[in-house]
């Protein structure tokens, strides 16, 4: 299974990749990616992944020794977060790609991707081993960012608004009865963005959409459900 460098965007062989130690969710493919990566954004942006964060200090990692046990109540809740980290990190390519194309750039100011961004409301499936088949996509639409605060005050999200290049992903994990179980935030630099705001304009609103009910929102929401990650990668025109 392929792994999507945070930096530079390309895939990889997950063995070829390295991960953040921290927040456990950014992969790179090179230490030069990394480092540049935490030198431009992620420094200020990361927060430690939930299932290694100190109880006595959110700010630290806690040691191996101290993490819970199998099959406790605190080891169970860790394995929700994993999973979804690992099926977020198989389907990012995608959901990078979608991301580009859902904001209509080419109809919209550059201001776009700071006021803006996808949001996924997402179920488990409680079937199969499939890591890329562990969650349903319930819901897939283009929200203010100000609504997304406004609905979750603690969520923390650094934006530079002089930023143009940095696109975000919202996560929204909800159970069988749709009470929200886990929040991301998933950001990134798109360094070929230009190109996005250089298409043209009707083509990038047919692409894009006006409502939830836009074609690029069910065609997400499909290809999650029946299709392989890498068909959807080559779909989306990735390599």
């Amino acid at each position: 299974m392929g792994l999507t460098c945070y930096y530079c965007n390309k895939t990889f062989p997950s063995a070829q990749m390295k991960r953040c130690s921290r927040c456990l969710l950014v992969t790179y493919c090179s230490k030069e990616c990394q480092t540049h990566s935490w030198k431009i954004s992620h420094k200020q942006n990361y927060k430690i992944h939930p299932s290694i964060v100190s109880t006595t200090d959110p700010d630290k990692p806690v040691s191996k020794a101290e993490r819970p046990k199998k099959f406790t109540d605190e080891w169970i809740e860790l394995e929700i977060d994993r999973a979804l980290s690992r099926w977020m990190q198989i389907w990012c390519a995608c959901f990078q790609a979608w991301a580009k194309i859902c904001l209509d750039l080419a109809n919209h100011p550059p201001e776009r991707v700071v006021t803006h961004c996808m949001q996924l409301v997402v179920e488990p499936r409680h079937f199969g081993d499939d890591p890329a088949k562990q969650y349903n996509v319930l819901e897939a639409s283009v929200v203010p960012i100000a609504e997304v605060l406004e609905d979750h005050p603690t969520l923390e999200i650094s934006i530079d608004p002089s930023d143009f290049t940095r696109l975000r992903l919202v996560v929204i994990l909800v159970d069988s009865e749709g009470e929200e179980r886990r929040l991301r935030l998933l950001q990134w630099n798109e360094r070929n963005i230009g190109e996005w705001r250089k298409m043209g304009k009707e083509a990038s609103a047919r692409l894009a959409g006006d409502s939830p009910e836009s074609q690029w929102a069910q065609t997400l929401m499909h290809a999650v459900d029946s299709m392989n990650p890498k068909d959807v990668e080559r779909m989306l025109g990735r390599p």
